[in-house]
């Protein structure tokens, strides 16, 4: 057992009992690891454990256990605006359910840590195309899962999310040719320049709907609880 500083993003929060709670961290050091934290009666303290808030945790870590005793807990950089704004609110505990199901490695990925925690340190901090954000950093996530849309054949013209990449043909799930620029202009754009994309708020929800079927086929149909609460907010 050895304790160790770890930089930590909240995927998920689980109450173990009265006096305890689970974390599921994407931490920079050990890739994905669970912590126990004593549950704090005091104001404010459970604050530290939402979706995708970043910290820096003291932890016990032990190769042994499955779940590491945290001994101290602070913000290692604190967000000024996703705790307060309903709709980044929203766009976090959607991506946190996503990350939640996407990252299952216990080895640390120090490339996918930085694009996590850079993307939303600058979406925190940015009050232009919150619409968007979602749809460019789910788009270039997948960079990182192993089946970004390659740009090999996109003059074939038609995206299908089954297929994973572009079709001579339209198909039973293809891309409508209306939502071809802007699915195109999402593989494009880097999640640091999201708030230069335009895309027509009547097509917003239609791509979102083809981004997460893509992560649905992908990923061995992939159940999201928030998505229709997402939805919502967005109406």
């Amino acid at each position: 057992m050895s304790k160790s500083t770890v930089q930590g993003i909240v995927l998920k929060t689980i109450r173990y009992s009265d006096n305890d709670i689970i974390i599921h961290l994407f931490t920079r050091e050990f890739g994905r690891i669970a912590i126990m934290v004593r549950r704090s009666k005091k104001a404010g303290r459970s604050n530290y454990y939402q979706p995708l808030f970043q910290l820096s945790v003291v932890v016990n870590f032990n190769e042994k256990r499955t779940i590491h005793r945290a001994s101290q807990v602070s913000f290692l950089t604190p967000y000024v605006s996703i705790p307060f704004a309903i709709k980044k609110n929203t766009v976090t505990q959607f991506l946190a359910e996503i990350l939640g199901k996407v990252i299952s490695e216990h080895e640390p990925d120090d490339e996918l840590y930085d694009f996590v925690s850079g993307a939303l340190l600058l979406f925190d901090r940015t009050d232009t195309n919150t619409h968007v954000f979602h749809l460019v950093f789910l788009t270039q996530l997948t960079r990182f899962l192993g089946f970004f849309p390659g740009s090999d054949n996109r003059q074939q013209g038609w995206f299908s999310p089954s297929e994973g990449t572009f079709v001579p043909q339209i198909m039973h799930d293809t891309i409508p040719q209306e939502l071809s620029s802007e699915f195109e202009n999402l593989l494009r754009t880097p999640v640091s320049k999201y708030t230069t994309i335009k895309v027509a708020s009547n097509l917003h929800h239609q791509l979102l709907d083809y981004i997460v079927q893509l992560y649905q086929v992908q990923l061995n149909a992939l159940n999201l609880k928030s998505y229709d609460i997402l939805k919502q907010v967005f109406a």
